[in-house]
């Protein structure tokens, strides 16, 4: 026996002990086919006897407490003549010749039991009511009726009794048989698992010492040793599996070198484009980021991966949000922060699709457009100012002219006119009007012919000096507080002094003629920083990001062209403007120019 085993291959040896448990597992069917058939009989017993009888039982039950009900209140009533047909209308129902024909054999006395109950009732009650004789039909009912239906309503209990109790006899057989046939699996089981057991150890030994071998050595082979080779064992079997495993090692070698030169040369693809790319793997969590992408975020892997997760209350929010989010985004402009300052990024994610083209992940690409963000707004600033500079030339002399004629003849018949005359056509009106209109054409003029500034070099307080005491006599109301350093700047002493013609007549406007107008200057390395500040109550939120294009105002009568002025001004200086602060305690403009540079 152990000579022909040994000259067993283990597929004979494996399938012959498959055979054997077949075999018993085979037999022990049959048990269960026999304790199958037992359960059948059981449960036709009681499909066919005890639950119909518990139904109809239950039925009868409710019918007699029905009658009895209604027998127990026509007493309380007197007797009432309606009794016997309300009895009658649910005996009729109750005993349809369905209902009799299916009733158990079983039940058939206590049903023919019940009908008699009936009999009496309607028989010799319903004869006693017909003579009006309500006191003997209830003496009747009393004496006779009711305790033969509460005998009935015993005999129905007692039924139900036994037939719970038939019902709980074939409940213990089905236990009795479950339980013999789960000790005879067991039996079977444990028999089978100990041959199983037997025969697995037996077979095993035979593999375990060549196996561990080969385990041993493809284990090195999993961890990089690529190339490693095993040694021919002398089962047959193994042989062919050694010949297979060292010829993956082999070209698992030649592959491995393949990979990471092809790794090596699409990685320093990724990190010779000026584009970050970043890469997220969403089953395996890796994020990786190319040279450029490290240099415009200025993190790594880490931190992305953290910021990503958790952006909320982050300086860059945004750009974290679209990291994170699964949408896909194309040509995106995303503001950034960085501690080298600020700049603007043109952000597109996209699916990462593997070789089934199924989704695994995003790409995340993105440029610094910083440069061209400045541009793009230097240009579209342009032509809006070139478009308004083109109207206000064309329609400043077209309309002056006629204008000049209007206000001629309303200024004669303002000083020929009654008082009574002027008021009922609201002269007074039209002439503040039509100099509203003039102020307007002032500016659009103004604006369409800045020009090229003239610099000369001058003092600020100077250029203050030429029109500031002409505002302090016509506004008593308004304090001014000066404190500007004496430097001299490289200006055109004209278009400067617009400049502060305007902001100084806008802050009167803002504090409604009333408050304080403070002027003071700040000297940086390359700038001259003057902040003009005043009481007012500050600029509405609606208008702070459109303050500097054309006729945006707050205010009824503006023209929505004096900010624009002093912000081309002021360009034109190689200088800027900016709203410095704003609230309920009043508006601070900032005005930086630039130093005359020394040679």
């Amino acid at each position: 026996m152990t000579k022909l085993s040994r000259n067993m291959s283990f597929r004979t040896k494996i399938l012959t002990i498959l055979l054997l448990l077949t075999v018993v597992l085979s037999g022990f069917s049959l048990v269960l086919v026999q304790s199958i058939e037992d359960i059948t009989q059981i449960s036709n017993k009681i499909k066919e006897r005890n639950i119909p009888e518990l139904m109809w039982l239950s039925q009868l039950e409710k019918e007699l407490d029905v009658k009895e009900y209604i027998v127990e209140s026509a007493i309380k009533n007197d007797m009432c003549c309606e009794m016997i047909e309300e009895y009658q209308a649910y005996a009729s129902f109750d005993h349809s010749e369905d209902n009799e024909d299916s009733i158990p054999k079983s039940l058939a006395p206590l049903k023919k039991s019940i009908d008699l109950l009936d009999f009496m009732m309607i028989n010799n009650v319903q004869g006693l009511l017909n003579y009006n004789d309500k006191k003997a039909a209830e003496e009747y009912i009393t004496t006779h009726y009711l305790p033969q239906l509460n005998q009935l309503k015993q005999d129905v209990k007692a039924a139900q009794e036994e037939s719970f109790s038939q019902l709980n006899g074939h409940s213990n057989s089905f236990t009795d048989i479950i339980k013999g046939s789960l000790w005879l699996l067991i039996l079977v089981t444990t028999g089978a698992i100990a041959l199983s057991i037997i025969a697995s150890y037996r077979i095993s030994a035979s593999l375990t010492k060549p196996i561990e071998t080969m385990i041993d050595k493809v284990d090195l082979i999993a961890n990089g040793k690529y190339g490693l080779t095993l040694d021919s064992p002398h089962q047959l079997e193994l042989q062919h599996l050694t010949h297979s495993i060292n010829q993956m090692s082999t070209r698992l070698q030649d592959s491995f070198n393949t990979i990471l030169n092809d790794k090596m040369y699409r990685e320093q693809i990724l990190n010779s484009l000026p584009v970050g790319i970043i890469t997220i793997n969403d089953q395996t969590s890796e994020i990786s980021l190319n040279t450029a992408a490290v240099s415009l975020l200025h993190t790594n892997e880490q931190q992305v991966k953290q910021l990503a997760s958790d952006h909320r209350d982050q300086e860059n929010e945004l750009f974290w949000s679209i990291l994170s989010s699964k949408k896909n985004y194309k040509h995106t402009k995303v503001p950034f922060t960085t501690s080298e300052g600020d700049c603007f990024l043109l952000v597109s994610q996209t699916e990462l699709l593997n070789q089934n083209h199924m989704v695994i992940g995003r790409i995340i690409n993105f440029v610094d457009i910083t440069e061209t963000d400045k541009l793009e707004k230097r240009i579209h600033q342009s032509e809006k100012l070139a478009a308004v500079g083109e109207m206000a030339a064309g329609a400043a002399h077209e309309i002056r002219n006629p204008l000049a004629v209007v206000h001629g003849f309303l200024t004669l018949m303002n000083q020929s006119f009654s008082e009574q005359e002027k008021s009922k056509y609201h002269l007074s009106l039209i002439m503040k009007e039509i100099e509203r209109i003039n102020v307007i054409i002032e500016e659009m003029l103004l604006l369409s012919k800045p020009g090229a500034p003239i610099k000369r070099e001058t003092y600020l307080e100077d250029i203050l000096g030429e029109f500031l005491p002409l505002i302090i006599q016509s506004s008593e109301e308004i304090q001014f507080n000066i404190e500007l350093d004496h430097i001299p700047l490289q200006v055109d002493a004209k278009q400067i002094k617009q400049v502060f013609h305007n902001m100084i007549r806008n802050s009167i406007e803002a504090m409604g003629g009333k408050g304080v107008i403070s002027i003071s200057s700040h000297v940086t390395e390359k700038d001259y920083q003057v902040f003009i500040k005043d009481s007012g109550s500050g600029i509405p939120s609606s208008i702070i990001d459109s303050l500097f294009e054309p006729f945006s105002s707050s205010k009824e009568n503006g023209t929505g062209l004096g900010l624009m002025i002093v912000k081309r001004i002021v360009e034109n200086h190689d200088g800027c403007i900016t709203l410095y602060d704003s609230s309920d305690d009043g508006t601070t403009f900032l005005i930086s120019l630039p130093l005359i540079t020394k040679k």
